[in-house]
């Protein structure tokens, strides 16, 4: 079976990802908390707010309360 290839996120992309998750770890007063509440990896969620790792997977966007969106339009 053949995967869709997936553009990784632009910076600005990158920069609203660390931002929701900084926000999440404030609310909930610790990146572990955070992690539970999200039900992540802490490690994976550290990995993402240091820009590690750039290229979430769906389900981990839609814990943010993100989505990725593509589409195509005429010029």
């Amino acid at each position: 079976m053949r995967y869709p290839i997936i553009k990784p996120p632009t910076r600005q992309e990158q920069a609203l990802i660390r931002r929701k998750i900084k926000a999440v770890v404030k609310e909930q007063g610790g990146l572990r908390a955070a992690a539970r509440h999200l039900k992540i990896k802490p490690s994976y969620l550290a990995a993402l707010m240091d820009g590690t790792k750039k290229n979430p997977g769906d389900w981990y966007l839609r814990k943010l309360g993100l989505r990725r969106v593509t589409y195509i339009e005429e010029t």
